[in-house]
């Protein structure tokens, strides 16, 4: 786990690699289960995930995975145990004693923890990826991407310091004279003033000695030698907060992002957002996202003429950020939800846990310069007084952090939603002639799609909508790789290109637009088995991608690409 933050003064320990596994199956309880009990006779990766294995390909159950480490730690020491993220639910162990439960999917967390006494261990984690509304409330067996059983991405463990350094989230102030806000959080035990120096890059250390307000402290300084990041030119600077026994390194780019009547501005500048929405996923893989990967991805994004990248729908690998700060490409970092009811939303746990997921996605995220809007709950219950309620929670929540923050969503709901005052950028998901109820198959498909873009910007223009920025979250349709018909028979790739192609025409010809997010990137693994969607799910994917899920193109590929490299 080298993502941002780093710790350098702290002994840690990466977990990554080959682990003890036994497989329970499906008809174990994971609360009855002893962890020291299972024979641990085979071997499961440390990122990975158990249902693509061939021995458990596509099952549902119970898996366990356990480690033997050393560990420096003397009785009374307190460890982390960061894990980047797993699914559905797990239990936690160190030495047979529970540190923790996950009921968060995808998202990254943390356990603290007292070390126990003597230097050998074993920690062990219990995943189940069996649909649960009870322990895993966020996660659906309707949801239109596969819940995958495993731990997606890195673990690590850390020895904490008595007094220590949680995070330093960095705020531009001022483009012009590099002035930035460092908000410090502090854990462990704080005392009522803190010496600590801080520098940025390879610049002097400045020493500061200032009370600490609860668990943190502010202050404003410039950044010497400063240069202003940007998509073009995608600057990055660090900054290094040390007390004694511990420090911290944090990287952030110099950058401002926010709305001015339609517009969407980075630094100032009016930026049209052209972009894909993009699934961790992979046909052998699963959501586990090797660096490879990642910047193969990025690479074939800015081949494409992409700026942005709506990363749906769950909060994302820190490493996948990273990269895009690096590379300058723009961000839609959202937390889980994906078409809930008000009656989920009604569920006090459910309410509790989409909060928690979100709080710590922006706090896992916010110094990323590349996430330039922050969203929750797509295509959910946005057109009801329940889904106000919790969509109104979520915008606080997010704001909280930082007021300067944009919030969006992606609604579905269109003229019947009552959320989009809490927005700052309006989205929505739209598939005009794809899913809807035409039936004069003797027109082209594409034909549809101007009309309904323009209905659409007609209805932001009302006065209770006008003067937000307003993007197209989703639009397209799906084909089968190799799949050719001259008639555009759907299904065919010249069907796909040809509504892609058009639905890039119409949105971005038309002013009220301030930029798209295709979907989808490449096709993705969904549903598999039952119900009457399942039908629209040929061969188990959502084959809606300008890539197959092997990352070849279609059509479509080069039809958006002409259109969006003419755009930049």
């Amino acid at each position: 786990m080298s993502s941002y933050p780093l710790f350098p003064e702290r002994w840690s320990q990466d977990l990554n690699g080959a682990w003890g596994f036994t497989w329970l199956g499906p008809d174990t309880d994971i609360e009855q289960i002893d962890p020291a009990a299972p024979p641990h006779d085979g071997l499961m990766a440390v990122p990975g995930v158990f249902d693509t294995c061939p021995d458990y390909f596509g099952k549902r159950g119970v898996g366990v995975y356990r480690r033997k480490l050393s560990c420096p730690a003397a009785p009374g020491d307190s460890l982390r145990l960061k894990l980047g993220g797993l699914g559905l639910y797990a239990r936690i162990w160190w030495d047979n004693h529970e540190i923790g439960r996950c009921d968060l999917p995808y998202s990254s967390v943390a356990y603290d923890f007292p070390a126990g006494s003597g230097t050998e261990h074993v920690l062990a984690i219990a995943v189940d990826n069996r649909f649960d509304p009870v322990r895993s409330p966020l996660f659906s067996p309707n949801f239109d991407f596969y819940a995958y059983g495993g731990i997606y991405r890195g673990v690590e463990l850390q020895l904490l310091p008595a007094c220590r350094l949680e995070r330093v989230q960095v705020t531009t102030l001022d483009l012009a004279t590099g002035k930035v806000r460092l908000r410090v959080r502090l854990g462990g035990d704080i005392p009522a003033e803190l010496a600590f120096t801080a520098r940025f890059d390879q610049g002097e250390a400045m020493p500061f000695r200032l009370p600490t307000n609860a668990s943190e402290l502010a202050l404003e300084l410039d950044v010497p030698d400063f240069k202003v990041w940007s998509p073009s030119s995608p600057s990055l600077h660090t900054v290094t907060v040390a007390i004694d026994g511990d420090s911290v390194v944090e990287r952030f780019g110099l950058r401002r992002v926010e709305t001015r009547g339609q517009e969407v501005l980075v630094n100032g500048e009016p930026t049209r957002l052209l972009g894909v929405n993009r699934h961790e996923s992979h046909p052998e893989f699963g959501p586990v996202q090797n660096t490879h990967l990642m910047l193969d991805d990025l690479r074939l994004l800015k081949d494409l003429g992409c700026n942005f990248v709506r990363c749906v729908h769950y909060p994302q690998d820190q490493a996948f950020l990273d990269l895009c700060d690096e590379l300058g490409m723009l961000v839609w970092q959202e937390s889980m939800g994906w078409n809930n009811t008000e009656a989920d939303v009604l569920a006090p746990r459910f309410h509790a846990s989409q909060i928690e997921q979100t709080r710590l996605m922006v706090r896992n995220s916010v110094n990323h310069p590349s996430v330039i809007l922050w969203g929750f709950m797509n295509e959910c219950c946005s057109d009801t007084e329940g889904g106000r309620k919790l969509y109104q929670a979520h915008a606080q929540a997010i704001k909280a952090e930082n007021p300067a923050f944009l919030v969006t969503y992606a609604s579905n709901k269109h003229e019947k939603d009552l959320c989009f005052e809490f927005a700052d950028v309006m989205a929505m998901t739209m598939y005009p002639g794809w899913f809807s109820d035409i039936t004069d198959w003797t027109t082209r498909t594409s034909a549809w799609i101007d009309a309904y873009i323009k209905r659409m910007a007609a209805f932001v223009e009302l006065p209770e909508h006008h003067g937000k920025p307003f993007v197209v979250a989703e639009i397209g349709a799906c084909a089968l790789y190799g799949c050719h018909d001259r008639a555009n028979a759907q299904w065919s790739e010249e069907f796909q290109a040809d509504y892609m192609a058009e639905a890039c025409r119409c949105i971005l010809g038309n002013p009220r637009y301030a930029g798209l997010a295709l979907w989808q990137f490449f096709d993705t693994r969904s549903y598999v088995n039952v119900g009457s969607d399942v039908r629209g799910k040929p061969r188990g994917f959502n084959c809606a991608g300008l890539l197959d899920e092997y990352r070849r193109p279609k059509l479509a590929y080069d039809a958006v690409r002409d259109i969006y490299r003419a755009h930049n």
